[in-house]
């Protein structure tokens, strides 16, 4: 079983808007400073426009160029693609 399964099926049962009640009750006896950073910023990431929308054409078309290769198998290890790197460094 994966972990948290027991806690998506009751997720999945509850309306949004008693999740949402849940959550601020919970948020509101938060202590743990860690925790409420990294769910502050899961909320500004979630806010801010889609990574995806601010790129380049350029970017975009080597991310399909990436994406290309990878589906025609046109791929290499990482560890082939750093032995490859530190000879072209070594000259």
């Amino acid at each position: 079983m994966a972990p948290f399964s027991i806690f998506e099926v009751k997720a999945e049962k509850m309306s949004s808007d008693a999740m949402k009640l849940e959550l601020i009750q919970w948020l509101s006896q938060l202590e743990d400073k860690g925790l409420l950073t990294s769910l502050f910023q899961i909320k500004k990431i979630n806010e801010s426009a889609d990574w995806y929308d601010e790129l380049t054409e350029d970017q975009r078309a080597a991310i399909a160029e990436g994406e290309a290769d990878l589906k025609a198998g046109r791929v290499i290890s990482s560890e082939e693609l750093w032995k490859e790197y530190v000879r072209a460094a070594k000259g």
